[in-house]
């Protein structure tokens, strides 16, 4: 009888779980890459409510030998997503010269600067909890990215990729 009485008062409530889509590295990125080394997040959303954001990728040369520092390439970039999830564009917007002991030396393509070349951010500071069951307990926290003020829906960050939540 206790349990019959819980899940009425949860259906009473509306707790109920949405949809939690990561956002996918389109496939023209597929291949390109070390598998461990790269991410995508979003930024915001479009007045369409698509996603825009970025995502990156990170490439070495090979090494060996002892002290060996490899060269690394880290590419940025410019990515948007279809409202419920899906990959639409990538667009390289800059590629990062990484090699110990020097300096970064990073390039912008043409019409891209540091302002408008979006940077994979993970770590927010700011944390929500996102339910994934029918009990209000069932709980997921990520890192709060931003909301859809018309249909609500999220962008959160796990500590290796971004996700969109649809209530």
């Amino acid at each position: 009888m206790k349990r019959l009485l819980l899940a009425l008062a949860l259906t009473a409530t509306g707790v109920h779980a949405g949809t939690l889509v990561q956002l996918a590295q389109p496939a023209s990125l597929n291949g390109v890459g070390q598998a461990a080394q790269h991410a995508c997040a979003g930024v915001g959303f479009a007045a369409d409510h698509s996603v825009y954001g970025a995502c990156r990728t990170a490439t070495s040369s090979p090494c060996s030998g002892r002290g060996c520092q490899p060269v690394s390439y880290i590419t940025d970039y410019a990515t948007t997503w279809d409202a419920v999830g899906n990959p639409l564009v990538a667009v390289t917007c800059s590629v990062t010269r990484h090699h110990v002991p020097q300096a970064n030396q990073t390039t912008y393509a043409p019409g891209y600067d540091a302002t408008n070349c979006p940077a994979v951010v993970l770590a927010t500071g700011t944390t929500v909890g996102i339910p994934y069951g029918s009990y209000p307990w069932e709980v997921t926290y990520f890192y709060y990215v931003t909301t859809d003020p018309v249909t609500g829906a999220e962008l959160v960050n796990s500590s290796a990729s971004g996700f969109l939540y649809l209530p």
